[in-house]
């Protein structure tokens, strides 16, 4: 029920989803609202079998006004709760929502739990880059606000799972987001995580990235709390409908050979801002850490972008996504000590550095 759009863009990509990718739904949320909605895309009667639809009623709705704890925990019956609930029952493989983000996760939280180990689940987001390269993974894109070091390593370590167990990556190289690429840049928490990883084996850490990097072939899991991270997401989005938008403007404007030239030139454009810039190409991203598997949507995603949302929560259900990030985890351990080295031999110093001031 959530998205800016209402839930007729949700149907309409969960339907588009049977009809081209052959995957069902459960769509949650007022009963009477999905079946009015679904009247328009032909389908009388629910469920289907030819539409791979099935409703399930839920009575209420979280708004993004609400405050996510006090929503899940006041609206019980709410569709993103009832969701994840059908989900811990067996009754459904994955939660697809581009509804609240917060609640989203205080439900993925207080229904289906966090991995062993795993303090906060983190947004994992697919990030474009140049050329014919598989993309950047960025996280945490917008589900935790505020980070210790301890979470961005444990971000670095589930996105580094994540990249294998997609097969995106064999040994992918893992960065921390900051200011500089030169190791005394960031702050506190970004140094003392800075220090943790790269003592840890099992991470491919190449060091700091900046954020005009994120394009470039530097990195390939890139770690940040989800403030910087949903900005970074935003702004680069807003970047590249910046320049759309632009060049729309100066073909309008522009003499007719500019005009000829935008033409002749509308495929490779179409190829780079369709099919490789467009979020809808990607759907979601997952929030990793749960128990079972969460596809988290923009709020102003279309129904092309619910269908690919629907088709990456099939592959990382297919491909055994919690349980390959649930035994890799076990690693945990191994970064609770080096995270601990790190953070007093940086107190440590510290301590010495004003000792010899005093002197």
């Amino acid at each position: 029920m959530g998205g800016d759009f209402g839930p007729s863009v949700v149907l309409e990509g969960a339907v588009r989803a049977f009809r081209e990718l052959g995957i069902s739904s459960i769509v949650v949320g007022v009963e009477a609202e999905l079946l009015a909605c679904l009247k328009q895309f032909g389908i009388e009667s629910v469920p289907s079998g030819t539409a791979g639809i099935t409703v399930q009623n839920a009575t209420e709705v979280i708004t993004m006004d609400d405050a996510p704890s006090a929503a899940i925990r006041g609206k019980v019956d709410s569709s993103i709760r009832v969701a994840f609930e059908l989900v811990r029952k067996g009754e459904g493989s994955a939660v697809v929502s581009p509804g609240n983000t917060g609640a989203v996760m205080a439900a993925g939280l207080f229904v289906s739990g966090t991995l062993p180990g795993i303090a906060r689940p983190a947004i994992a987001t697919l990030i474009p880059r140049v050329g014919d390269r598989e993309p950047t993974i960025l996280l945490d894109s917008g589900a935790n606000t505020d980070c210790h070091a301890h979470q961005l390593v444990q971000f670095a370590l589930m996105g580094t799972f994540y990249a294998k167990a997609i097969n995106l990556y064999e040994h992918p190289r893992v960065a921390i987001l900051s200011n500089g690429t030169e190791s005394s840049k960031g702050n506190d928490i970004t140094r003392a995580a800075y220090a943790a990883l790269t003592e840890l084996p099992v991470i491919n850490f190449v060091g700091y990235i900046e954020g005009r990097g994120l394009g470039k072939d530097i990195a390939d899991v890139v770690v940040c709390d989800g403030f910087i991270g949903n900005i970074t997401l935003k702004t680069m989005e807003g970047a590249v409908e910046l320049i759309l938008d632009s060049l729309r403007y100066y073909t309008s404007q522009s003499l007719f050979r500019w005009k000829l030239g935008m033409m002749l030139a509308k495929p490779m454009f179409k190829l780079l801002f369709k099919e490789k810039l467009d979020p809808s190409t990607y759907g979601g991203a997952p929030l990793l850490g749960l128990r079972d598997v969460a596809i988290i949507c923009h709020g102003s995603s279309n129904a092309r972008a619910i269908m690919n949302a629907i088709r990456v929560a099939k592959k990382s259900v297919d491909g055994d996504l919690v349980e390959k990030l649930g035994g890799a985890l076990t690693h945990l351990d191994e970064v609770g000590e080096s995270f601990n080295e790190a953070l007093f031999d940086r107190i440590g110093k510290r301590f010495e550095k004003k000792k010899g001031v005093i002197k």
